[in-house]
C-alpha cells in the first residue's frame, strides 16, 4: 500500500506549446488522429475542457497510447463538483502512469450556473472551497503505482488576485483563461512573489499556463466574426465580465456582440507571422505554456489547418 503523503516529488516538464480542445464534434477515431497529427507538428501538450460532454480523464486515458511518448495530455478545466478530491487524485494518477508522466491536472470552480443548475450542487466560497479541496486531494490515499517522475503537477483556474496566491501556494501553479497580455504578466509578478518564500526553500517556481483562441485570417471583419462566435457565451458569464473588467475593459466592451477592443484582445488573429507574434508575447508576459486554441470560421475549436500551420515543427517554414 502507498502511503499518502504531503512530500511533492519534483514535477514533469511541460513545454512552451499546447492545443486546447472541446472535442465533443468530433467521433472518437477523428479525436485519435487529431492528436496523432498533434504530436507530429511537435506540440508539447493536448488539453480537452470539461463541459458536459466526455468525461476528460476517461477520455485522456483512451488517448495517452495515441500521445506517445513526448506529447503530455490534460485537463483544461476538470471541475471540482465533478468528482470528489479522492477520486480525481485517483483518476489523474491513473492517467498519469497510462501517459508514462506526461499528465497535467487542471482543475476549478467552474461558474454558478453550470455548478447549480446543471450538476446540482450548491456554489460556495469559490477560494474556500478550492483550498479546501486541493487539502482532500494532497492528502488523499492512492495505492497505484508511483512513477519516478512524481505525480503530475497540479494547476487552477484563476482569474483574480486571491485564487491565483492560492495557486502559488496550495498548488503548482495557474490556468487562467481569456487574458490579455498584460494581465498574464499581472499574474506572472503575483505568482512569482507569493511563491517566494517555497522557492527560498527549495520549491520549483510556479507553472503559469494560458489559453489563446487563434484565427488564422488576416481580414479583420472576418476574422472579428469568427472571434465573436466563440466568444458569444462568454460575454454573458458574470465571472469574466468581474476579471475583464479588472483588465481595464467596461460593460460596454462585454454588450454583445462585445467591442473590437475586448475581441483584439482575448482572440488573436491575423496571419501566420501575427499570430506567432502573439504567442511570443504572451511567453515573454510570463507564461510557461500557451495552449492555443484554433478557431475555425465557424468557430470550432478543432481547426487542423491553423494547427499545423503554428506547429513547432514548421517554425522554419
Amino acid at each position: 500500500m502507498t502511503e499518502p503523503s504531503t512530500e511533492r516529488a519534483p514535477r514533469p516538464r511541460l513545454g512552451p506549446l499546447g492545443v486546447w480542445a472541446e472535442p465533443e464534434s468530433m467521433s472518437a477515431s477523428e479525436v485519435r488522429a487529431y492528436v496523432r497529427r498533434i504530436g507530429e507538428l511537435g506540440y508539447d501538450c493536448f488539453w480537452v475542457a470539461e463541459t458536459v460532454g466526455r468525461e476528460p480523464f476517461t477520455l485522456l486515458g483512451a488517448l495517452s497510447e495515441t500521445a506517445g511518448e513526448r506529447l503530455s495530455l490534460g485537463t483544461s478545466i476538470a471541475s471540482i463538483y465533478g468528482r470528489d478530491a479522492v477520486t480525481t487524485r485517483g483518476a489523474a494518477m491513473t492517467v498519469h502512469e497510462l501517459t508514462g508522466g506526461h499528465f497535467v491536472t487542471g482543475l476549478g470552480v467552474s461558474h454558478p450556473h453550470l455548478v447549480h443548475k446543471v450538476r446540482g450542487h450548491e456554489f460556495t466560497r469559490p477560494v474556500s472551497t478550492m483550498r479546501d479541496y486541493l487539502a482532500a486531494y494532497h492528502a488523499a490515499p492512492y495505492r497505484g503505482p508511483r512513477l519516478d517522475v512524481g505525480d503530475p503537477p497540479v494547476l487552477i483556474a484563476a482569474l483574480r488576485e486571491r485564487m491565483t496566491e492560492l495557486a502559488a501556494t496550495d498548488a503548482d501553479g495557474a490556468f487562467p483563461y481569456l487574458f490579455s497580455p498584460e494581465r498574464v504578466r499581472w499574474m506572472r509578478e503575483l505568482l512569482d512573489r507569493v511563491a517566494a518564500p517555497k522557492v527560498e526553500a527549495g520549491a520549483e517556481p510556479p507553472l503559469l499556463a494560458v489559453t489563446l483562441p487563434v484565427v488564422l485570417e488576416s481580414d479583420a471583419e472576418t476574422a472579428r466574426a469568427t472571434a465573436r462566435i466563440y466568444l458569444k457565451p462568454y460575454l454573458r458569464t458574470p465571472t469574466y465580465q468581474q476579471s475583464w473588467a479588472l483588465q481595464g475593459f467596461t460593460e460596454e466592451d462585454w454588450e454583445k456582440p462585445g467591442s473590437d477592443a475586448l475581441v483584439d484582445a482575448m482572440v488573436a488573429w491575423g496571419d501566420r507571422a501575427t499570430l506567432l507574434a502573439r504567442i511570443r508575447e504572451m511567453a515573454e508576459a510570463g507564461a510557461d505554456h500557451v495552449a492555443l486554441i484554433p478557431l475555425s470560421p465557424e468557430g470550432v475549436t478543432e481547426h487542423l489547418p491553423t494547427v499545423e500551420a503554428l506547429g513547432p515543427a514548421g517554425e522554419s517554414a
